[in-house]
Protein backbone atom coordinates (compact mmCIF):
# COMPACT_ATOMS: atom_id res chain seq x y z
CA UNK A 1 0.00 0.00 0.00
CA UNK A 2 1.87 3.06 -1.28
CA UNK A 3 -0.18 5.53 0.75
CA UNK A 4 0.39 3.90 4.15
CA UNK A 5 2.32 5.56 6.94
CA UNK A 6 5.89 4.38 7.31
CA UNK A 7 6.17 1.63 9.94
CA UNK A 8 8.06 2.25 13.17
CA UNK A 9 11.84 2.04 12.77
CA UNK A 10 13.60 0.49 15.79
CA UNK A 11 16.90 1.97 14.60
CA UNK A 12 15.77 5.58 14.17
CA UNK A 13 17.99 8.19 15.81
CA UNK A 14 17.06 11.87 15.85
CA UNK A 15 19.56 14.43 17.09
CA UNK A 16 20.32 18.11 17.14
CA UNK A 17 23.93 17.49 18.20
CA UNK A 18 23.31 17.74 21.95
CA UNK A 19 20.01 15.91 22.39
CA UNK A 20 19.48 12.44 20.95
CA UNK A 21 16.16 10.65 20.61
CA UNK A 22 15.99 6.89 20.20
CA UNK A 23 13.35 4.22 20.64
CA UNK A 24 13.43 2.56 24.05
CA UNK A 25 14.04 -1.16 24.36
CA UNK A 26 12.86 -3.52 27.09
CA UNK A 27 16.37 -3.18 28.50
CA UNK A 28 15.45 0.43 29.36
CA UNK A 29 12.29 -0.52 31.28
CA UNK A 30 13.80 -0.71 34.77
CA UNK A 31 15.61 2.63 34.45
CA UNK A 32 12.58 4.30 32.91
CA UNK A 33 10.34 3.06 35.73
CA UNK A 34 12.85 4.29 38.30
CA UNK A 35 12.93 7.75 36.70
CA UNK A 36 9.13 7.97 36.60
CA UNK A 37 8.72 6.95 40.24
CA UNK A 38 11.46 9.37 41.34
CA UNK A 39 9.62 12.18 39.50
CA UNK A 40 6.03 11.45 40.52
CA UNK A 41 5.46 14.84 42.17
CA UNK A 42 6.60 16.50 38.96
CA UNK A 43 4.67 14.24 36.55
CA UNK A 44 1.44 13.32 38.34
CA UNK A 45 -0.43 16.59 37.93
CA UNK A 46 -0.45 16.10 34.13
CA UNK A 47 0.41 12.49 33.31
CA UNK A 48 -2.40 10.13 34.30
CA UNK A 49 -0.17 7.08 33.83
CA UNK A 50 2.42 8.34 36.36
CA UNK A 51 1.28 6.54 39.49
CA UNK A 52 3.04 5.22 42.57
CA UNK A 53 2.62 1.65 41.29
CA UNK A 54 4.34 2.39 37.95
CA UNK A 55 6.95 -0.31 37.63
CA UNK A 56 9.25 -2.10 35.22
CA UNK A 57 6.32 -4.06 33.75
CA UNK A 58 4.38 -0.85 33.15
CA UNK A 59 7.38 0.65 31.39
CA UNK A 60 7.84 -2.54 29.34
CA UNK A 61 4.16 -2.46 28.33
CA UNK A 62 4.63 1.13 27.13
CA UNK A 63 7.82 0.26 25.27
CA UNK A 64 6.38 -2.81 23.52
CA UNK A 65 3.16 -1.07 22.47
CA UNK A 66 0.77 -2.97 24.72
CA UNK A 67 -0.68 0.31 26.00
CA UNK A 68 -0.91 2.04 22.61
CA UNK A 69 -0.02 -0.15 19.62
CA UNK A 70 0.23 2.95 17.41
CA UNK A 71 2.72 4.72 19.70
CA UNK A 72 6.24 5.48 18.59
CA UNK A 73 8.01 6.26 21.86
CA UNK A 74 11.45 7.84 21.99
CA UNK A 75 13.77 8.42 24.90
CA UNK A 76 15.46 11.80 25.28
CA UNK A 77 19.18 11.41 25.97
CA UNK A 78 21.43 14.31 26.92
CA UNK A 79 24.99 14.71 25.64
CA UNK A 80 26.23 12.23 28.26
CA UNK A 81 23.69 9.58 27.25
CA UNK A 82 21.55 10.09 30.38
CA UNK A 83 17.80 9.60 29.97
CA UNK A 84 16.28 13.03 30.62
CA UNK A 85 12.74 12.29 29.48
CA UNK A 86 10.54 10.70 26.88
CA UNK A 87 8.67 11.90 23.83
CA UNK A 88 7.13 10.44 20.73
CA UNK A 89 4.05 10.09 18.62
CA UNK A 90 0.93 8.35 19.85
CA UNK A 91 -2.70 7.89 18.86
CA UNK A 92 -1.63 7.66 15.21
CA UNK A 93 -4.59 7.94 12.86
CA UNK A 94 -3.32 6.45 9.59
CA UNK A 95 -6.47 7.27 7.64
CA UNK A 96 -6.30 10.98 8.44
CA UNK A 97 -2.49 11.06 8.78
CA UNK A 98 -2.65 12.69 12.22
CA UNK A 99 -0.88 11.90 15.49
CA UNK A 100 -0.43 13.35 18.94
CA UNK A 101 3.03 14.39 20.09
CA UNK A 102 3.70 14.02 23.80
CA UNK A 103 6.67 14.72 26.03
CA UNK A 104 7.86 14.77 29.60
CA UNK A 105 11.19 15.69 31.17
CA UNK A 106 12.52 14.64 34.55
CA UNK A 107 12.47 17.44 37.12
CA UNK A 108 16.25 17.84 37.34
CA UNK A 109 16.50 18.34 33.56
CA UNK A 110 13.80 21.00 33.18
CA UNK A 111 14.68 24.42 31.82
CA UNK A 112 17.35 23.25 29.38
CA UNK A 113 15.23 23.17 26.24
CA UNK A 114 15.10 19.39 25.94
CA UNK A 115 11.33 19.17 25.47
CA UNK A 116 11.20 22.00 22.93
CA UNK A 117 14.04 20.60 20.85
CA UNK A 118 12.58 17.09 21.07
CA UNK A 119 9.21 18.44 19.96
CA UNK A 120 10.74 20.00 16.86
CA UNK A 121 12.68 16.82 16.01
CA UNK A 122 9.68 14.53 16.49
CA UNK A 123 7.26 16.77 14.59
CA UNK A 124 9.61 16.97 11.59
CA UNK A 125 10.20 13.21 11.75
CA UNK A 126 6.45 12.56 11.89
CA UNK A 127 5.83 14.65 8.82
CA UNK A 128 8.99 14.09 6.77
CA UNK A 129 9.54 10.39 7.49
CA UNK A 130 6.38 8.81 8.90
CA UNK A 131 4.12 10.57 6.41
CA UNK A 132 1.83 12.52 8.72
CA UNK A 133 0.04 15.64 7.55
CA UNK A 134 -0.76 16.95 11.03
CA UNK A 135 0.98 16.58 14.38
CA UNK A 136 -1.00 17.77 17.40
CA UNK A 137 0.28 18.82 20.80
CA UNK A 138 -2.27 19.40 23.51
CA UNK A 139 -2.06 20.11 27.21
CA UNK A 140 -4.29 21.23 30.05
CA UNK A 141 -4.91 24.96 30.09
CA UNK A 142 -3.40 24.81 33.58
CA UNK A 143 -0.13 23.17 32.46
CA UNK A 144 1.89 26.31 31.82
CA UNK A 145 5.30 24.60 31.50
CA UNK A 146 4.00 22.34 28.74
CA UNK A 147 2.30 25.26 26.99
CA UNK A 148 5.62 27.13 26.98
CA UNK A 149 7.33 24.13 25.37
CA UNK A 150 4.78 24.10 22.56
CA UNK A 151 4.91 27.89 22.23
CA UNK A 152 8.69 27.82 21.76
CA UNK A 153 8.54 24.95 19.28
CA UNK A 154 7.76 25.00 15.56
CA UNK A 155 4.08 24.36 16.35
CA UNK A 156 1.34 26.92 15.79
CA UNK A 157 -1.33 27.66 18.36
CA UNK A 158 -4.84 26.71 17.21
CA UNK A 159 -6.88 27.47 20.30
CA UNK A 160 -8.63 25.78 23.18
CA UNK A 161 -10.52 22.50 22.90
CA UNK A 162 -13.23 22.25 25.51
CA UNK A 163 -13.27 19.11 27.68
CA UNK A 164 -10.36 17.59 25.71
CA UNK A 165 -8.61 15.88 28.64
CA UNK A 166 -9.77 13.77 31.55
CA UNK A 167 -7.86 13.40 34.79
CA UNK A 168 -8.71 13.50 38.47
CA UNK A 169 -12.17 12.27 37.47
CA UNK A 170 -12.98 15.51 35.64
CA UNK A 171 -12.88 16.89 32.12
CA UNK A 172 -10.43 19.72 31.42
CA UNK A 173 -10.00 22.18 28.60
CA UNK A 174 -6.78 21.96 26.61
CA UNK A 175 -4.60 24.23 24.54
CA UNK A 176 -3.87 22.71 21.13
CA UNK A 177 -0.83 23.39 19.00
CA UNK A 178 -0.19 21.85 15.59
CA UNK A 179 2.52 21.30 13.05
CA UNK A 180 1.20 20.88 9.52
CA UNK A 181 3.06 19.30 6.63
CA UNK A 182 1.92 22.19 4.44
CA UNK A 183 3.70 24.73 6.63
CA UNK A 184 7.06 23.03 7.16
Amino acid sequence: MADALKPADPDVRLTDGDLTLRPPTVDDAAELAQIVVANLDHLQPWMTWATSDYDEQGAADYITGKIDPTARPLLMLDGDGRIVGSTGLNDLDALNRVANLGYWVRADACGRGYATRATDLVARYGIDTVGLQRVEIFMSVHNEPSRLVAERSIATYEGIQRNRLRYDGQQHDAHIYVVLAATL
